[in-house]
């Protein structure tokens, strides 16, 4: 049983009438989606970005850690904030979760973005690359090593070791554990087939644990309406890497509700 939350929003940039909640992923709180704050229309949107349990602002809190509990949190911040109708973004593991709240609450979600993101099957890893994150939830050096793989071995030491800290102060290694076993070991796709919900996939040309193939694959084949675009420059990490072309893309999108 998912308990009891306190789901305040950990940043909120706007004041418009399209209103979107930001979800971060395993990597990182909401801070991964900080580059993108100069650049939202803020007379056009309102976004609310929530850290999971476990991480940034909710460090502190308990829960069972799981992208199912995630998608209950959403719907408690929605509520708290007054929104009926909300467009969701995303990230990573997240994109599951937003998955997720197409099933529970087709009604409330106008659409989702998914950045690099999850299938609503889950990962499916390797057991080098299993070991590989769970040494990076211990180890500083495993951890900026992962986020080198994760950007195509193209960023420099200083960005890695900077994007590396982030990533520390804002994680409880108890929540990435937990977390890692939800997303590597829940499979809900059969849910979402034939599901009408707009989506829009935002996708780094230099992650290597995404691809266009993928999507069309996965979401592509369950989802009635299916977006898919591509920063070029970007690996896992788009709204860190790319700011101002990523909110270019989602503001498109979401323009056209």
């Amino acid at each position: 049983m998912i308990s009891a939350t306190n789901a305040r929003p950990a940043k909120v940039i706007g004041e418009g009438s399209i209103r979107v909640i930001g979800l971060h992923g395993w990597m990182g709180d909401y801070r991964l989606f900080e580059p993108t704050f100069p650049y939202w229309d803020r007379q056009k949107f309102t976004v609310a970005f929530l850290d999971c349990r476990g991480y940034g602002t909710r460090f502190g809190e308990t829960g069972e850690y799981t992208v199912e509990e995630v998608a209950h949190d959403v719907r408690d911040l929605a509520r708290s904030l007054g929104w009926s109708r909300y467009h969701v973004i995303g990230h990573s593991m997240t994109g599951m979760t937003a998955q997720r709240l197409t099933v529970d609450v087709p009604e409330e979600v106008q659409s989702i973005i998914l950045v690099a993101a999850l299938p609503a099957s889950g990962a499916k890893i390797t057991d080098e690359r299993r070991q590989l994150l769970l040494d990076a939830v211990g180890d500083g050096q495993i951890r900026k090593k992962l986020i080198d793989v994760n950007t195509g071995h193209t960023r420099a030491p200083e960005w890695l070791g900077g994007l590396r800290d982030l990533s520390l102060a804002g994680t409880s290694p108890k929540a990435l554990l937990a977390y890692m076993s939800s997303w590597t070991g829940t499979d809900f796709s059969r849910e979402v087939v034939g599901n009408k919900t707009p989506v829009l996939a935002v996708l780094g040309g230099k992650d290597p644990g995404t691809s266009v193939e993928r999507t069309h694959e996965t979401v592509g084949t369950w989802y009635g309406s299916v977006a898919v675009k591509v920063l070029v420059d970007a690996g896992h990490y788009p709204m860190y890497e790319v700011p101002e072309q990523f909110v270019e893309i989602v503001s498109e999108h979401l323009a056209k509700f």
